[in-house]
């Protein structure tokens, strides 16, 4: 809430600055560690350390902001530049008039990296629903992009696949909304289901060993578990060149270092970025992550 506010506070002197600007420069806002750039009337806030190719972007889930990363982006921004931002409506970024959806927010993004300097090649790591734009951002611009990780996020059937198996379970009931704060989910579920194939690009699928994002009643636990964990199996299918680890003692969020194991991440996204400077693709899962707190599956 404070971050909002501040950049509120900054939206006057921003606008005043970029008056007559074709294409308005990032600028600095009191308070607050990143800067802010123009989008479409608006602006997006955005953080970015360390130097380097190439990019990692962090893509925090729904209703998350770029704070969602202080766990893993200083250490990842040690070996290669690495920025993180916040979606219209979240953190320090004004909301999107009317109804959007992941495809607005992809539009969002390819301004955002444009005026904002953050040049390819990416390492796109997206966290839940982060991780459906993560997938559509790579479909759409293969050539940017040499990697992506994905942290414990959400698969294109995911709700839909969730309700089959409790139809009539009250629990389940915020899950059957199609628009939440904003949103239109089922827009951009459709959209992410034509992501069939991310090719050859390298991808690590890094799951929560506890808990879903679904928080169930312990009568569907084991089942709800189950398929979260037999969606997260398809995603890793999606390229030719993957790896699949279970972070066994993390929920959700497996980037926080209260509920998760930020580590996991860390080893994962420096993996792509080595196997991109070396040319050469991930190597076996084993070799990338190790300890009795993971669990390697592909």
């Amino acid at each position: 809430m404070a971050a909002r506010i501040l950049a509120l506070m900054a939206v006057a002197v921003f606008a005043s600055g970029c008056a007559g600007d074709e294409t308005p420069e990032p600028r600095r806002v009191g308070g607050l560690a990143g800067q802010i750039v123009e989008v479409d009337g608006r602006y997006l806030y955005f953080e970015c350390v360390g130097r380097g190719s190439p990019t990692v972007l962090l893509e925090a889930g729904f209703g998350g902001s770029s704070r969602d990363w202080r766990d893993v982006q200083p250490q990842i921004g040690t070996a290669t530049r690495t920025c993180s931002y916040d979606r219209a409506g979240l953190g320090g970024s004004p909301p999107i008039p009317g109804l959007h959806d992941a495809g607005d927010e992809i539009d969002d993004l390819e301004v955002l990296l444009d005026r904002a300097d953050i040049d390819p090649p990416y390492v796109l790591v997206g966290h839940s629903y982060g991780g459906a734009l993560a997938r559509l951002y790579a479909h759409r611009h293969p050539d940017q992009v040499t990697g992506v990780v994905l942290v414990d996020a959400v698969h294109p059937e995911w709700r839909e696949r969730l309700l089959a198996t409790a139809p009539q379970a009250p629990e389940l009931a915020p899950f059957r909304r199609s628009i939440v704060a904003g949103v239109d989910l089922r827009a951009g579920e459709l959209l992410d289901r034509r992501v069939r194939s991310l090719g050859t690009t390298r991808l690590v699928i890094v799951t929560a060993g506890r808990g879903t994002p679904a928080d169930p009643p312990p009568s569907l636990e084991r089942r709800i578990s189950n398929l979260w964990h037999s969606l997260q199996n398809e995603l890793a299918l999606l390229s030719s060149d993957s790896v699949h680890v279970i972070a066994e003692r993390s929920d959700h969020v497996v980037q926080s270092r209260l509920t998760g194991q930020p580590a996991v991440v860390i080893r994962a996204v420096r993996a792509v970025v080595d196997a991109h400077r070396r040319d050469a693709p991930l190597p076996p899962c084993a070799h990338i992550f190790g300890g009795a707190d993971v669990h390697c599956r592909r």
